[in-house]
């Protein structure tokens, strides 16, 4: 078992896995424990899944506002962006706009990044940049037997 750091980052299909009804105990175990990072993409991926079921947006953002720690497009954040895309445009490897402030927010914030597995390779070329990647179903795997170890020193104290 990885040594889970302590900042956590979600990819936008992540986070609307980790953010739905029926992993609210996961989220509320991962809320007390991690500090939660959430990138633009992430964020507007979870707002247009409420825009399309006709909630109030604007509600939905000041809830989020109040539970994560939402990754602002800061100047050190576009120069990061501006920075890396210009070596992996050197090197001929081209990404996507959302991968790339997806995985520069998670360098910046210095957290943990959780992938849907089958677009973890979109991130790779990062890891270079100080990008750490986990599969979600590795990292429920990785949560659970920490919850675990943590149920265990509760009950020694």
């Amino acid at each position: 078992m990885r040594v889970l750091p302590q900042r956590i980052s979600f990819d936008p299909f992540s986070f609307l896995r980790i953010t739905q009804r029926r992993n609210k105990d996961i989220l509320e175990f991962l809320l007390a424990e991690f500090e939660i990072y959430v990138s633009i993409p992430a964020l507007h991926s979870y707002l247009l899944t409420k825009a399309i079921r006709n909630m109030d947006v604007s509600q939905e953002l000041e809830n989020l506002r109040g539970i994560f720690n939402i990754v602002k497009a800061s100047t050190e954040l576009l120069e990061k962006m501006a920075k890396i895309e210009g070596v992996l445009v050197r090197d001929s490897i081209f990404v996507d706009f959302e991968v790339l402030m997806v995985a520069v927010s998670a360098i910046v914030t210095d957290s943990l990044l959780v992938v849907n597995e089958e677009d973890s390779k979109e991130y790779e070329p990062f890891i270079k940049y100080g990008l750490d990647i986990i599969g979600y179903k590795k990292f429920l795997e990785e949560i659970e037997v920490f919850a675990e170890e943590e149920a265990k020193k509760e009950k020694i104290l």
